[in-house]
C-alpha cells in the first residue's frame, strides 16, 4: 500500500537579507498521522511553517499541500488548515467567545466545537482575553486552531505556557485528532513533548534538515547500556569488529558495551563467550534525539 503525504516540502530556502533562515529543506508528512518538527529555538521551524501558509514567500524550492503545488496565487488549497502561531496575538480587548463567533464568521463557518474544547481546557469564555493568563490565551489559541475541524492542523509550539495538566490534555486531543484521520505537524523544541506525541521527526538544526526519519526508527537508534561479566573476556580488538557496539568500558572481567542498531548482531558476539551475569538499561528516545544537538 502506497504512502499518501499530505504536505510536501522540497528543497525549500528562504533568506531575510544576508542570514540564510531554511537551507533546501526536505521532508513530507504522511496523511493522518503527528509529525513533529524539532529544532532550537531560531532553527528554521517557524520559517517553514510561515512557508507552507503564504505568511512568507520562500526564495526557493517547492511545496505541496494534498499534492497541489503551494503558491502565491493558490490560496484556496490552505482552506482545509489550520493554524497556530508561535507568537500568537489575538484581539485582547474582546472576551474569547466574542473571538471565535468572529473568526467562524469571517470564514462562513457554523461550527460550535469551541464549546467542547473550551470546556475541555476550562477556558473561561466570558472574561477579556487581556484579563487572562499567558497559559490561557494559549489555550484560546488551541482552540481557535481546531474548532474549524480542518483536516491539517500546522501548530507552532502549541503547548508554550501550558502548565503539565493541559500539555496532557492537549496531547489527548491531538491523539483523538489523528484518529480522526487529521494531519498534524507540529513544531517543538521540547524534546519530550516530540517524543510522547509525534509518529515522525524531522529535526532541524541551523536551518538545515540533519534527520528525517520515523519514530519507530528512531526508537531503534536509541542506545542500550549492557553490562556483561565474562569468564574469558573478549580482547578490544574484536569488540571493535562489532558494528552495532558504539563504544564499551572495561572492568576487570566485566564490559559495558554501549549498544545501537542491530541488537541480533551484538547478542550473537556476546553468544560466543561464555557469559557469568547480564544487565541492560535503555535510554529513552528524548536521549537519543539529544545526541542530534
Amino acid at each position: 500500500m502506497s504512502t499518501i503525504n499530505t504536505v510536501v516540502v522540497k528543497n525549500l530556502s528562504k533568506s531575510y537579507g544576508n542570514f540564510l533562515a531554511i537551507n533546501k529543506i526536505n521532508f513530507s508528512v504522511e496523511k493522518g498521522t503527528i509529525h513533529g518538527l524539532l529544532g532550537e529555538n531560531g532553527a528554521g521551524k517557524t520559517t517553514t511553517m510561515r512557508c507552507l501558509l503564504g505568511l512568507s514567500y520562500s526564495d526557493y524550492g517547492e511545496m505541496y499541500i494534498n499534492q497541489e503545488k503551494i503558491s502565491k496565487k493558490n490560496h484556496n488549497i490552505r482552506r482545509n488548515t489550520a493554524y497556530l502561531a508561535g507568537d500568537f496575538r489575538p484581539y485582547e480587548n474582546i472576551k474569547p467567545i466574542e473571538y471565535f463567533k468572529y473568526i467562524l464568521k469571517l470564514e462562513n463557518n457554523k461550527s460550535d466545537r469551541y464549546l467542547e474544547l473550551s470546556e475541555l481546557f476550562k477556558l473561561d469564555l466570558n472574561k477579556k482575553i487581556k484579563e487572562l493568563s499567558k497559559g490561557n490565551k494559549q489555550k484560546v489559541g488551541i482552540v481557535q486552531a481546531f474548532m474549524r475541524n480542518s483536516d491539517i492542523l500546522i501548530l507552532d509550539e502549541p503547548t508554550s505556557g501550558l502548565d503539565p495538566n493541559y500539555q496532557r490534555v492537549f496531547r489527548e486531543l491531538i491523539f483523538s485528532e489523528k484518529k480522526a484521520g487529521k494531519t498534524i505537524l507540529l513544531s517543538s523544541h521540547d524534546l519530550l513533548e516530540i517524543s510522547n506525541c509525534c509518529d515522525y521527526v524531522t529535526i532541524i538544526k541551523e536551518g538545515k534538515v540533519i534527520s528525517s526519519q520515523s519514530k519507530e526508527d528512531l526508537i531503534k537508534q536509541t542506545i542500550k547500556k549492557v553490562s556483561v561479566k565474562f569468564s574469558n573476556p573478549p580482547d578490544a580488538k574484536r569488540i571493535d569488529s562489532i558494528k552495532a557496539i558504539n563504544n564499551f568500558e572495561v572492568n576487570d572481567d566485566q564490559i559495558t558495551f554501549f549498544v545501537s542498531g542491530d541488537i541480533n548482531e551484538f547478542i550473537k558476539f556476546i553468544s560466543e563467550f561464555e557469559v557469568l551475569e547480564l544487565e541492560t538499561e535503555s535510554s529513552n528516545l528524548s536521549q537519543t534525539l539529544l545526541e542530534y544537538f
